[in-house]
């Protein structure tokens, strides 16, 4: 089990020479079957244990319910930073499974942090190494309880890094334009795409996961619940933080919303400036009868842990180390410092309670003051922890004014490192509802900086930082959802025409994870209204160009920003939003646009690959129904499963069968019936005998009103291009339920046989149906 748990370094990490021999989608699986073994209790313990710890003469006693649990590792071989970098490891790697084991590995970490001296002595130079080593060592230790502490943040299951990821909660709010009647018809299509999108992404990023990542994605909703619960990614349709990459579960800044942090926790952002205002309003407005809660309301106790404890005690812990009371204490190492406001930085999302970000607040801008202003290292995660606390303490006017002047300097700064992370606190900051004079003092610096960077690096993203570009532009796309007013037309004006130059040119010169990044944040602007008509009038255009490129994920991301173009054009152009749907007639000048878009999408079919050509094929019967009467779209729908250049027929046998079955569910039967009779000479003729034969079961069966002969579809699909007995007593089986039960007509009926009997020949299919026809009785007119 030890040598398992070593290989996963080696042998069982992507990319590694060693990892040749083994299939890459082999790889995720073996990974997940060795960390559910390492789990069981009969080897957890050894397994959580280094093998360097045995060569240095540890000697434990095994006890247990097995006689395989081993104490913990005692703190002087810890001390060892072989040893106990090899114990970091196995902790993060396998995680923990239980409370007991928990507490018993925080405790081991702080038993290191406790017994290392902390500062270092200048004036002894023959200790420099020994200080060096020791430093290293907390480093290493603090990166570890960190570590630990955000595990308890993990769903479904805290504390197990193979089923499990960190939680998130989005800072951009849920779009009210998808609650509307094509709002919620735009969630299920656009819904269908996302999953298709996300799946592609995952395996070209050759991203081990192990979980089915299209499934589910770990975002909680914001309801009443006490632990985080899964819901699938459309659920939350363009909801996640723009700048995340798709695929990448690790921690980022922003992980948790400033507004989770207010909501989870019952903090209450107290701004002097609004006090007055909030005395007039507490009479008129009634206190609700409970207040919301979150998933993250009882983060307290997380699993059982006492993770509120945890983090006061880091805190009150960090801050002895950054400000030391004594000022003849002896320094604490500046790489330790660093760590330790890095180290803060992410456990504030597990803060509890106001005064821990009071607390945080004041001991980081005491540390920006005395510290010299040249670290940019430190300034890089100084700055936005600053920044995260300040905004959920509400960012009154004493704290909005040094703020703002820390990142109107830290944007100026030379390192890229230093302007990523003020990037990453102007969100924070952003988040909080600024007062109008905080605003109007930030906004305009943070428009500048977007805009003169955005418009040098455009035409070649793929030459500039992308972590850079990305939170710029989640930051620009940001601020004009939430700040139209303050940012101007101008400003959004300049944006979106950047990020059509972004995702206009080669696909060598815009990565794809900044190609995702814009045309997401362009349909939230879309969805939100925010964009002018000529604005909307050019995405549109962008999106259909960009749904013909050659690559299938980028295509697909594109597909979904032209969907969300026509409905919200829909739902601006309906002529009644109270009538009944089925009412309301589409103009001529609609059908005409949506019939050019839907051309798009029949290409796509046809010269796209299989996995594009199956999600459009999932949406195109909704977007038919959604935007033509279906006399309009039949001729085009039959033609392309009819036709010699679909290379896949079978998707669009599917696409045939949802159009029927939609027109019986509203009561047009008569419709379909005229459809197939129309048509049965076209599948007649169609060559091999094999295919046109094949082609006529699908239409049968999909014109079908029984639920047996239905439930066939799958099955006669599976046999496309087969001519064996059970293909064409298959082919008899449903022609002949379609003559009996969807022709009431003699007249009909002899059409139907006519149309047969023209291509009918010994032996073949044809003629074995008309003889299965004779012994139909015929209808006799009264």
């Amino acid at each position: 089990m030890a040598e398992l748990v070593e290989s996963l370094q080696t042998v069982l990490a992507l990319g590694h020479s060693r990892n040749e021999i083994i299939p890459a989608f082999l790889t995720p699986t073996l990974r997940n079957i060795t960390f559910s073994l390492a789990r069981l209790p009969l080897v957890n313990s050894y397994a959580r244990l280094p093998p360097l710890v045995w060569k240095l003469g540890w000697s434990p006693k095994p006890g247990g319910e097995f006689g395989t649990a081993f104490p913990e590792i005692p703190v002087e071989f810890l001390q060892e930073k072989d040893v106990f970098r090899e114990f970091l490891y196995r902790v993060n790697t396998l995680g923990w499974t239980s409370r007991t084991q928990f507490e018993e590995t925080w405790a081991t970490l702080l038993g290191v942090l406790v017994t290392q001296p902390i500062a270092m002595n200048h004036e002894e130079e023959n200790q420099h190494e020994e200080d060096l080593e020791r430093t290293q060592i907390n480093v290493l230790a603090v990166q570890a309880i960190t570590s630990l502490v955000l595990s308890a943040m993990t769903i479904p299951v805290a504390g197990n890094p193979a089923v499990s990821c960190l939680e998130q909660q989005p800072r951009n709010k849920a779009l009210k334009a998808l609650d509307t009647r094509f709002g919620r018809k735009l969630s299920v299509i656009r819904g269908i795409v996302e999953q298709e999108i996300q799946a592609m992404v995952s395996k070209r990023d050759n991203i081990a996961t192990h979980y089915p990542y299209q499934a589910w994605d770990p975002v909680p909703s914001l309801s009443a619940a006490t632990t985080g619960t899964l819901i699938s990614h459309e659920k939350l349709l363009l909801q996640i933080n723009t700048e995340r990459e798709m695929g990448n579960m690790d921690y980022k800044l922003g992980q948790v919303s400033i507004h989770s942090v207010w909501l989870g926790n019952r903090i209450t952002p107290l701004r002097e400036e609004e006090w007055d205002e909030d005395e007039e309003d507490e009479n008129d407005v009634p206190a609700p009868a409970s207040p919301p809660t979150s998933p993250i309301n009882s983060r307290k106790h997380r699993a059982g842990v006492d993770i509120h404890s945890c983090s006061q005690f880091l805190l009150e812990l960090y801050s002895q180390w950054i400000l030391p009371n004594n000022p003849n204490k002896k320094t604490t190492p500046v790489i330790l410092i660093c760590e330790v406001v890095r180290s803060l930085l992410a456990v504030s999302d597990l803060f509890t309670e106001r005064n821990q970000y009071e607390m945080m607040y004041s001991t980081l801008t005491e540390l920006q003051k005395v510290h010299p202003a040249e670290d940019e290292i430190l300034n890089q995660y100084l700055v936005p922890a600053i920044c995260k606390a300040a905004s959920v303490l509400g960012m009154d006017k004493a704290i909005a004014e040094p703020v703002s002047r820390l990142l109107e300097t830290t944007l100026r700064s030379t390192h890229m490192p230093s302007r990523i992370g003020a990037l990453h606190g102007i969100l924070y900051v952003l988040e909080c509802d600024l007062l109008d004079d905080t605003a109007k003092q930030l906004i305009p610096i943070i428009s500048d900086y977007l805009l003169s960077n955005l418009k040098g690096i455009a035409h070649c993203v793929n030459l500039h930082n992308q972590q850079h570009v990305l939170v710029m532009c989640a930051a620009a796309f940001y601020m004009i959802e939430n700040y139209p007013l303050d940012v101007g037309p101008e400003f959004t004006a300049g944006i979106i025409q950047m990020c059509g130059v972004m995702v206009s040119v080669c696909e060598d010169s815009t990565p794809s994870v900044t190609y995702h990044c814009v045309l997401r944040g362009l349909e939230r602007l879309l969805l939100s209204e925010q964009l002018s008509r000529l604005d909307g009038e050019a995405l549109v255009k962008l999106s259909v160009d960009r749904v013909n490129m050659p690559s299938p994920h980028r295509a697909m991301s594109a597909l979904g920003l032209m969907l969300t173009c026509m409905y919200t054009g829909k739902e601006k152009t309906s002529p009644s939003r109270t009538s009944d749907p089925d009412l309301t007639a589409p103009d001529t000048e609609s059908v005409i646009v949506a019939m050019e878009r839907v051309s798009v999408l029949f290409d796509r079919i046809r010269k796209g690959f299989p996995c594009e050509a199956r999600v459009v094929a999932r949406i195109l019967p909704q977007f038919l129904d959604d935007f033509f009467p279906p006399q309009d779209v039949m001729n085009k729908v039959i033609g392309e499963f009819l036709s010699n250049q679909q290379p896949y027929p079978q998707f669009m046998a599917t696409v045939v069968y949802k159009v029927f079955q939609t027109l019986h569910a509203t009561g047009q039967s008569s419709m379909v019936r005229d459809w197939v009779m129309l048509s049965l000479s076209n599948f007649t003729q169609r060559t091999p005998v094999a295919m046109a034969m094949w082609s006529l079961s699908c239409f049968f069966v999909s014109a079908s009103t029984s639920q047996w002969i239905s439930a066939l579809l799958p099955h006669v699909i599976s046999r496309m291009g087969k001519s064996e007995l059970v293909d064409v007593s298959l082919f008899c089986v449903v022609g002949m339920d379609f003559y009996k039960h969807q022709i009431d007509e003699e007249l009909d009926r002899r059409a139907f046989q006519s149309v047969f009997e023209v291509v009918a020949s010994p032996g073949s299919p044809y003629h074995r149906l008309l003889t299965c026809l004779q012994t139909v009785p015929q209808v006799t007119a009264f």
